[in-house]
Parts: C-alpha cells; structure tokens; sequence
C-alpha cells in the first residue's frame, strides 16, 4: 500500500514509517492509496487528487469543516481535550484502513514416538494409529526410523503418507514415528512404549514420564497391570491377515479403531488417566435372508394378526 504521510511532526512520522516497513511511503499524491494528514489545506488536496483522506483533527471545529469537505466520522480522528496526542494513537487511527499482507503461519506437526522391546508389536500399533488418524480425518504422516521396516512389505507402493528410513517429512499435523528396533534420540511432544508379555523383554529407558504404555499381544483371560494405558488382545489370524493382505487391524476391528482414538485423544490432551482394554470382536453370523413376500404370522386359532392403522369409519 502506498501511503502520503505528513504529519507535521518529522519524529511521529518516522516512527511511523519505521513500525510499518511494508508500507511503501510517498512523497506526493500520486498514486498513493491513502493520505493521512493534519491540515485542512492537504485534505483537500488530497481530495482533489482522488486520494482516500484520513485527517488528524485537533478540535471540534476542525473536524466540523473536514466533514464540509465530504470526510466521513470514521476518516476524521478528533483528539480528545487536555488528551495527549501519541504517534500510537495516530498509527492506531492510521492502519484501521491497512490491509495487513496475510501471516502465513505453518504449525509444527504433533510428533509421537512409537518405542517398543524387542518385536513386541511397534510397527504394528503405529501403522493402526495411522490408520485411525487418517480414516478420521487427520493429516497424518507415518514415518519409520528404519528403512528395513516390515511394514514396507506389508503395505505395497505406492506408500501414501508414509516414509521409510527418516524422521522428518513434509507437511502433516501429525507425525507418527516408528523407532521400534533403533536406537534413535527424537525431540518428540509424546512417546507410545509397546510391550508384549514376554518378561524376558525390556522396555526402553526413557528420561521422563511423557508416555503412554500399550500392552501387546495379551492372551485371552489373562490379567494386565494397571500401568498400562492401553491392553490390545491377541489378535492372531487377523494380525496375519493384515501383513498378507496390506489393510490394517483397526480399518476392520472397530473396538480397535475407537480405542486407538482414544487413546490419540488423550495424548492430545495429555491426559494421562486412562484404562483403555480392547476387546476381540467376534464375527456374528448373518441372518439368513427372506426370499419372496413377508406375510403377517397367523395367530393360533389360525386367523391374522390385524396390522396398518386404525382409521374412523
């Protein structure tokens, strides 16, 4: 925007001009977009020359005869008696007609860390809570520390959304990172610990509290410490259904998917006090389907039950 600035006070002015770089300043009217003004005598010029006017009046008086000159109440700024004049009120007065070059603020993705001991499932729950985040609407990334990951060969390219072999990607609001079997160090706002039932299978160190604990691969009837945020069953052949077939656990098992938001909520919120269990669901058997007319049952002395609406005769 190009601006024709006169004041009449030469340190207000280049304040002004110094606060607002992006403003292109002029020293005439020509083509500017805007004066800002003191004098009557520049208004009308202004005014002439087809520029929009926004006068800094000092009295009533002055404000009266701006609005002779056709100036609006909103284009007039009128210093209040015994008020003290600032280079901020007039600036504030000034850029109410700015338009201010847009902010293009790019948010840092969320990052979540999926830690596991030793093939106890990280790659597995990190691919499922991708599932879950993208189904739902969420723009996440699934990224693995490591380029040898099995889920390259359970899911075949394309791989949409997913990276192998870093830790950093493009765009995204979430950033679900697979270290299972690494050693990475990450900068993370969440860490996801994947352990199964094997004690003999240590859990990673981690330097403070900021996780959330999911238990893997627990076998049916058995009992699981109350540490645990989040038990996942055994899933058995559905587990080797989806490395075989490419389509996650969770995109069929909607106990899963739900509890796998859930449990995104919670680390979202960073709430911390959450028993997620999920349970097996088991296929029910479909109903046999009705072939041909639906009649109404007889009743037992072999007469219809009466249906439709009742209607006044």
């Amino acid at each position: 925007m190009r601006v024709y600035l006169a004041l009449g006070d030469a340190a207000a002015e280049a304040w002004i001009r110094a606060t607002l770089p992006s403003v292109e300043w002029v020293d005439d009217f020509d083509g500017a977009d805007l004066a800002l003004v003191t004098q009557l005598a520049s208004a009308k010029a202004a005014l002439q020359a087809r520029v929009p006017v926004k006068l800094v009046a000092g009295t009533q008086q002055i404000a009266r005869k701006a609005r002779r000159l056709g100036l609006s109440d909103d284009r007039v700024m009128v210093v209040p008696v015994l008020d003290r004049l600032t280079a901020a009120h007039v600036l504030a007065f000034m850029v109410r007609d700015l338009e201010a070059p847009p902010v293009r603020y790019t948010p840092a993705p969320f990052k979540v860390q999926v830690v596991s001991s030793r093939q106890a499932g990280g790659t597995f729950l990190a691919w499922n809570l991708f599932h879950v985040l993208v189904s739902r609407g969420v723009k996440a990334k699934l990224l693995s520390a490591s380029s040898a990951s099995p889920l390259a060969t359970w899911v075949s390219p394309p791989y949409r959304d997913m990276v192998f072999g870093a830790i950093e990607a493009g765009g995204g609001e979430v950033w679900v990172i697979d270290t299972s079997d690494t050693t990475v160090q990450l900068d993370v706002d969440a860490v996801i610990l994947v352990q199964d039932c094997d004690p003999a299978k240590a859990l990673p160190a981690l330097n403070d509290d900021t996780y959330w604990l999911v238990v893997n691969r627990v076998p049916y009837g058995l009992e699981v410490g109350s540490e645990a945020h989040m038990v996942i069953p055994d899933f058995g052949a559905a587990a080797y259904e989806a490395m075989t077939t490419g389509v996650p656990v969770a995109a069929k098992h909607t106990s899963f998917a739900s509890a796998l938001w859930e449990l995104w909520l919670a680390i979202d919120q960073y709430e911390r006090h959450i028993r997620l269990e999920v349970a097996l669901e088991h296929e029910e058997a479909a109903p046999e389907a009705h072939v041909g007319f639906v009649m109404d049952d007889e009743t037992a002395d072999g007469e219809a039950e009466p249906v439709g609406f009742v209607l006044d005769e």
